[in-house]
């Protein structure tokens, strides 16, 4: 294997940086123009089917009236083929004839205006769930537009000034720990937010939709079963994906419990999403709890570390190890998969150049070992530092 790069804590390129915040700006701004674009396509598809709907429901209530109106016809008619039954030598035959063609008429025209209200009713149903899953939509990208706004309006005030305001490898180590502390405040916002908006909204759908009310009442309840089935498993993925979203953003755990069990509870979920993967974690040594933002960025480094096998490496092993000692944490990442080759330049690299920066701002170092169809190895080396009070 050829040498790793190791890098120096002192070594941050100031104009990298700078190159790294200009991406990280367009990015987001890209992203933002989609959900604004999303939400002005849902809003004007949500105008157009108010608009539909309300013309379904002009259009139904006079078809309702119309059956109403021919179901009284058709009680006379019937009413009058019995007298005529009654009766029968006091009326003629064309009198008869016309009896008989006039109910037939009626009773025609009767089938037909409840064919098309069931149509209608149906097509009411329809418009009126549609509806309600465009204004949840709609709720959502407004929100995610406010809060993209928050991180752009951070990212173009205080980060674009990163290069300039850092003077030395301290200054640069702490405005790091800065930054990566706000994203972390950042990520538990957010997480909260979805946490008791949108998975709190999906859930109370799930159990008190007045649509399947309505149609309960009007179609029956086997119609009210199937609609139920259909918003059932919609919810069921959408909070599932919700809460798969808040894990990735912040995991509680971490706060909760500490690094070991998030990053047990984080392997696990990947093993069932990567089955094809064996993934081996082992922590030797006793946990010691560290700040919040450490350990945060210790999570995210094993976590980009990990994503890398499992999406690029072609691996069949992981190992893991993550080890307290007296004066530092070492982990080592080392799997069986591709490799690359070190010396050759390799666009879009910029989960590797993440991981080293948060090596570099936590005092530590980061070395990468890898040659093309013999695995790669990542050997992390985060020391304590007393005097920064990191341990408690």
């Amino acid at each position: 294997m050829s040498a790793g790069s190791k890098i120096n804590p002192s070594s941050l390129d100031v104009k990298h940086l700078d190159k790294i915040i200009k991406k990280m700006i367009a990015n987001v701004n890209d992203t933002k123009t989609q959900i604004f674009e999303i939400g002005e396509q849902s809003r004007k598809e949500y105008d157009t089917l108010i608009g539909e709907l309300k013309q379904v429901k002009q259009e139904l209530s006079e078809v309702i009236d119309r059956s109403d109106q021919l179901e009284i016809e058709a009680r006379k008619s019937r009413g009058r083929l019995a007298e005529i039954s009654r009766a029968f030598d006091r009326y003629g035959e064309q009198d008869i004839r016309d009896a008989y063609l006039r109910a037939n008429t009626i009773q025609n025209d009767l089938s037909l205006i409840r064919q098309r209200e069931t149509q209608m009713k149906a097509r009411r149903t329809e418009l009126e769930r549609r509806i309600v899953q465009l204004r949840a939509t709609m709720d959502k990208a407004e929100r995610l537009i406010g809060q993209v706004t928050v991180v752009l309006n951070y990212l173009t005030s205080d980060l674009k000034q990163v290069g300039e305001a850092v003077a030395s490898a301290r200054e640069q180590r702490a405005l790091g720990l800065k930054i990566i502390e706000a994203l972390e405040e950042e990520r538990k916002r957010l997480s909260r937010e979805i946490h008791d908006g949108p998975a709190q909204t999906l859930a109370q759908v799930l159990v008190g939709m007045e649509i399947v009310d309505r149609v309960a009442k009007k179609e029956g309840e086997k119609a009210a079963r199937e609609e139920l089935r259909k918003y059932r498993g919609m919810v069921q993925n959408a909070l599932a994906e919700v809460r798969r979203i808040i894990y990735d953003l912040r995991p509680m755990s971490l706060d909760d419990l500490g690094l070991i069990p998030t990053l047990q509870k984080y392997f696990h979920r990947l093993s069932q999403d990567f089955p094809d993967l064996s993934i081996n974690f082992q922590s030797v040594g006793e946990e010691k709890r560290l700040q919040s933002k450490i350990e945060s960025a210790l999570f995210r480094m094993l976590q980009e570390a990990v994503q890398n096998v499992c999406l690029h490496a072609k691996a069949k092993y992981v190992t893991i190890r993550l080890e307290y000692r007296k004066e530092r944490v070492l982990i080592l990442v080392r799997d069986d998969g591709v490799g690359f080759n070190q010396d050759e330049p390799k666009e879009n690299r910029y989960g590797l150049i993440g991981m080293k920066e948060r090596a570099e701002l936590l005092n530590g170092d980061l070395v990468i070992r890898s040659e093309p169809n013999q695995g790669t190895s990542i050997l992390i080396n985060i020391p304590f530092q007393k005097e920064d009070e990191w341990i408690y």
